[in-house]
């Protein structure tokens, strides 16, 4: 026998087992031996299982002795139970100790993970706090909403007229510090309902307390064709709601006429400057959007104070017959003007550092003419305000901030700033914009800071830069101005 087969045979613990008969011996002596055919397992006779076992354990024996032979080493053939290499030190798998202390905390185990964190919601942005130019009111907005003011004096006290814009330059609500308002008659009684309301901490006079009631936010609904919405500061007396109104606005300390702030001042059935819903399913579900969070922030954060500005002064023109509330600091004053055949008169207004920024001129005379060139532009018209012109009741005058879109040609957005007729503010794409009113008193009247387009005129690089000049006080003052506009002749 070779050296391989006999360190085979020596470590095979069956075969080396004398007192194990061989199976192939038993297997070969059934098959040319006559006998008696038996399904029994001859004792002491390996079976299939363990003769595979054993075939598995030579084969890779032969393997192990085949190399040691060739390296000429002795190869100690162990074939007793595997032992298993050290493991690794572990730390995920250590447990913590309790301490001797009574309140032991949880331990970690070995598969265990911490408890995520618990995080706090993130507190909401910060809002800047604006006031108005009166001083009177201050409340939180949001940074990229806009306000756009018409302050006024009355009797030698501030009035003020707000309102504020999102980003798409939409009015959302409005503030008006105004002489107290009456409603007008009663029409059809209509279902009103209360949605939200949270009070409001604004001093009140003692008397307005008791017939307005405690200051508060509220979200009422109305039912009419559709469903009529209104978020606003109003009190809390039921003299505040007949059957066909609810009226908004509170009272303030002494020294502040009163206020109203949110989207109407009256909300009723017919839905007038109030927020429009189909269903009143879908006015609930308003309450959960980003936009009236951000509203009712902004309405509820309202503070209130007496007023110690002073935003303008009367300035009158015996030649000119005009009297207009000329802005603190600014300066008016009259320039010849017109001819013996037609006479005018106008007045020239100067701001603080003596530039002038408008002019008011009524006379006689022929058309501004001017002709159009080929390019055309698109008219946008930015802001306006309803005029009372008792001298001119059918001219339909509006105060208007307008823009001429000159970016294709390289020349940026003229604008002007004053009163317009229905003819002069028509938004139509042309090359040329007005400012006056025909049918006045002594024909053509214009009050604006240009009554044409001229060679020289300032312009906005950009949309963004026209919008944010609302926000200007020399907007604000402009248009304070032209507004408060009398003809005395």
């Amino acid at each position: 026998m070779d050296p391989i087969r006999n360190l085979v045979s020596t470590a095979d613990p069956i075969r080396h087992n004398p007192a194990v008969p061989d199976g192939e011996e038993a297997l070969r002596g059934m098959l040319v031996r006559a006998g008696g055919f038996t399904d029994r397992v001859i004792p002491d006779i390996p079976t299939l299982a363990e003769r595979r076992q054993r075939r598995a354990r030579i084969a890779g024996l032969m393997t192990i002795a085949a190399a040691a032979v060739t390296a000429g080493v002795l190869v100690t053939v162990n074939l007793g139970p595997l032992t298993s290499a050290p493991a690794p030190a572990a730390t995920a798998t250590a447990t913590a100790s309790p301490s001797p202390s009574t309140d032991t905390a949880p331990t970690q185990t070995a598969t265990g993970t911490a408890p995520p964190p618990v995080v706090a919601p993130p507190a909401p942005a910060a809002w800047p706090t604006y006031t108005d130019s009166t001083g009177q009111a201050s409340f939180d907005i949001r940074p990229d909403w806009a306000v756009v003011e018409s302050p006024h004096m009355i009797g030698g006290m501030p009035f003020n007229s707000l309102e504020i814009r999102n980003a798409d330059n939409q009015t959302i609500s409005r503030l008006d510090l105004v002489y107290d308002r009456t409603g007008g008659p009663c029409g059809a009684a209509a279902p009103f309902t209360l949605l939200d309301s949270e009070p409001v901490e604004i001093p009140q006079r003692a008397e307005d307390l008791q017939r307005r009631g405690q200051p508060r936010f509220t979200f009422t609904i109305v039912e009419g064709a559709k469903v009529y919405g209104s978020m606003a500061l109003s009190g809390s007396a039921e003299s505040i709601q007949t059957p066909c109104s609810y009226t908004n606005g509170i009272s303030g300390p002494e020294g502040v006429p009163p206020v109203y702030f949110g989207d109407t001042e009256t909300l009723t059935p017919d839905g007038d400057r109030a927020l429009v819903f189909e269903t009143i399913a879908e006015a609930k579900a308003y309450m959960q959007s980003q936009e009236y969070t951000d509203k009712k922030r902004m309405l509820t954060s309202l503070t209130l104070a007496p007023s110690t500005v002073e935003t303008s002064r009367l300035f009158s023109s015996s030649a000119s017959g005009a009297t207009f509330a000329l802005p603190t600091g600014w300066t008016a004053r009259d320039v010849p003007a017109g001819t013996p055949d037609y006479p005018a008169s106008s007045i020239e207004v100067s701001d603080e550092s003596g530039k002038v920024v408008a002019r008011f001129h009524h006379g006689a005379g022929g058309g501004l003419g001017g002709a159009c060139g080929p390019d055309k532009y698109a008219a946008t018209e930015l802001d306006s305000r309803q005029y009372y012109a008792g001298w001119a009741p059918n001219a339909t005058v509006r105060f208007s901030y307008r823009v001429l879109d000159q970016t294709s040609v390289g020349r940026g957005f003229s604008y002007q700033v004053g009163l317009v007729d229905r003819t002069s503010g028509q938004l139509t794409d042309s090359c040329l914009m007005y400012s006056v009113v025909n049918g006045a008193p002594k024909g053509t009247l214009s009050f604006a800071d240009r009554a044409a387009k001229v060679a020289d005129e300032p312009v906005f690089q950009t949309m963004a830069e026209a919008k944010a000049y609302m926000g200007t006080a020399e907007y604000r003052k402009l248009k304070e101005m032209i507004l408060s506009l009398t003809l005395t002749q």
